[in-house]
């Protein structure tokens, strides 16, 4: 993958993520979950406190479990229109794979790594907050 490739990915996830429904707090989840493939793979430190009466260790399968999680947490974390939910900081390339290090609304530092296929969706995602 090449730097520009990624970085375009990372223009479309990120304006997915920050791109509120009209009038209203929440990120369009219907043009997030449009970065992710049917068979994705998703594992992060905040799906137990999202998912936990769903039984979900820290690891999600398939595009329904995770619209549902994403869901979830955008319901229980909105921001409010005008706030960008995640502020871009870098971008890399790796081999068939991109790292995003942006800054959340709450202040925090995250990354997440994507994993592509040749379509340019996502089939794995391991996010990092700290």
């Amino acid at each position: 993958m090449t730097l520009d490739e990624a970085n375009a990915f990372a223009r479309r996830w990120f304006a997915a993520w920050n791109q509120h429904l009209p009038g209203g707090s929440l990120a369009n989840l219907d043009a997030i979950m449009a970065c992710y493939d049917e068979h994705i793979e998703h594992s992060s430190p905040f799906i137990a406190k999202f998912n936990a009466a769903h039984g979900a260790g820290d690891t999600l399968r398939g595009k329904a479990a995770v619209s549902a999680y994403f869901g979830r947490a955008l319901a229980s974390n909105p921001t409010p229109p005008g706030v960008t939910r995640f502020d871009p900081m870098h971008v890399t390339a790796g081999t068939g794979s991109v790292l995003v290090v942006y800054r959340r609304w709450t202040g925090e530092i995250a990354g997440e790594v994507f994993f592509l296929n040749s379509a340019g969706l996502i089939v794995r995602s391991v996010s990092h907050y700290g």
